[in-house]
């Protein structure tokens, strides 16, 4: 099993990471990119002035958003 991960740049607990499934991984990425973060080679980059809450928000949107594809 491989896997991958990537931190929330500020919010050392959280990140996103994927259990060979590296489709649902680019796809929940893209859905990030479209919320507005910046996905750097070593981190996601929340937009400015981001919360905790409102990532989880939108890792949650982002994550059901690329199940949906």
């Amino acid at each position: 099993m491989t896997s991958k991960r990537l931190p929330i740049a500020g919010f050392p607990h959280l990140a996103l990471t994927a259990q060979n499934d590296h489709r649902l991984f680019a796809r929940t990425l893209a859905a990030l990119r479209k919320a507005g973060f910046t996905i750097e080679t070593d981190k996601a980059v929340p937009p400015e002035g981001s919360t905790g809450t409102s990532i989880i928000m939108a890792l949650t949107y982002a994550f059901q958003e690329a199940k949906g594809a």
